[in-house]
């Protein structure tokens, strides 16, 4: 077994983050999977661990531990015995894990996959009545495209850039590292750490659905998120240049030049005081990198944030406004019309 090189923990071949420290595991040669499978006491013990590990996080109000942990929980459930039971008891404290965190979509979708596996046709109703009732409190999907049937499928080639991808082998979801050259059409393939590379998958669920009408600009704000970004991903004549912050942070970054340039006055004054020493100058270097290959979409919205959003005008002021006018109706003062008429007769 590996060793954490921090902590010295015992790590199993696949691990490639210690459980105990949080550090990453760096590796030359690619993980590798094991062909045996875990047996099925170690199975069943890890599942009960994890959904009993959730549990007492709901209880104690760790809403996203418990989350976490009942998701792995509900993996686990899939290779025992009575598997459908026990992945039915998992979603179900995971749904309430959700819910308590207003994750509504989310919890719904799993309450709607509790109601399809469910055989009784109360319980059934019960559930899809509850998933219904999240879905019409959540503005964020139309309920027809929330509920709907769970499948992986080929990726098309119009949801590359925005949806989400899975490995075509394990399935897990994969990192935007990871699909980093996928999406930016410089490769035709992704390689999973479980050994496989292959053209990802998509599945057709809420967080499929979801991103494709974010990216037609179908929910609400997402018209001007997009307008954010695209102003974002040039550079502002009027803004800070990232350019300018980088070549600061190399030559002036020991007396804290672009710390000074970039708006972070405390930063600034601190580097100034220690330029004697070889810290500020180490780390102006390293933060000079960072700026040279940080994206203009990331430098603008964490530095020329103000600038953006003084450029964007409110979804209001993109709709027309039509005219108000009166509805109220008076009724005619007919006494006084009658007697104007008989002065004239």
């Amino acid at each position: 077994m590996n060793t954490c090189p921090k902590c010295e923990t015992l790590l199993e071949p696949w691990e490639i983050t210690c459980h105990s420290c949080l550090t990453t595991i760096l590796t030359e040669a690619p993980l590798s999977v094991s062909d045996i499978a875990p047996a099925k006491p170690e199975m069943e013990e890890a599942y009960r661990s994890w959904l009993t590990e959730g549990r007492e996080a709901i209880k104690n109000g760790q809403l996203e531990e418990a989350a976490n942990c009942l998701r792995e929980a509900v993996k686990r459930s899939r290779a025992l015995d009575d598997a459908l039971k026990k992945e039915l008891a998992a979603r179900q404290s995971l749904a309430e894990a959700l819910e308590r965190l207003n994750k509504l979509p989310e919890a719904a979708d799993q309450y709607r996959i509790i109601a399809q596996e469910t055989d009784e046709q109360t319980l059934k109703e019960h559930w899809l009545k509850k998933s219904q009732d999240l879905v019409a409190s959540s503005s964020s999907l139309p309920y027809d495209l929330l509920f709907q049937k769970e499948e992986f499928r080929p990726l098309k080639d119009e949801e590359i850039k925005v949806v989400p991808l899975y490995c075509s082998g394990c399935k897990r979801l994969l990192a935007e590292a990871e699909v980093y050259g996928l999406r930016k059409g410089l490769t035709s393939s992704v390689r999973c750490w479980c050994g496989q590379e292959a053209r990802p998958l998509a599945k057709q669920d809420a967080k499929h659905s979801r991103a494709l009408q974010e990216a037609r600009g179908g929910t609400p704000g997402s018209s001007m998120r997009a307008r954010a970004i695209q102003l974002a991903s040039k550079e502002l004549p009027d803004g800070r240049k990232k350019s300018t912050a980088a070549l600061l942070a190399l030559f002036l970054g020991f007396a804290g030049g672009h710390k000074f340039y970039l708006g972070e006055t405390i930063a600034g004054f601190i580097y100034l005081l220690w330029f004697w020493t070889l810290i500020p100058f180490l780390i102006s270097l390293y933060e000079a990198i960072m700026l040279f290959e940080m994206s203009q979409v990331t430098f603008n919205m964490t530095y020329n944030i103000e600038l953006v959003l003084s450029q964007i005008e409110p979804e209001e002021k993109l709709i027309p406004k039509m005219d108000v006018f009166s509805m109220e109706v008076s009724e005619p003062d007919w006494q006084d019309n009658l007697e104007e008429a008989q002065k004239e007769t």
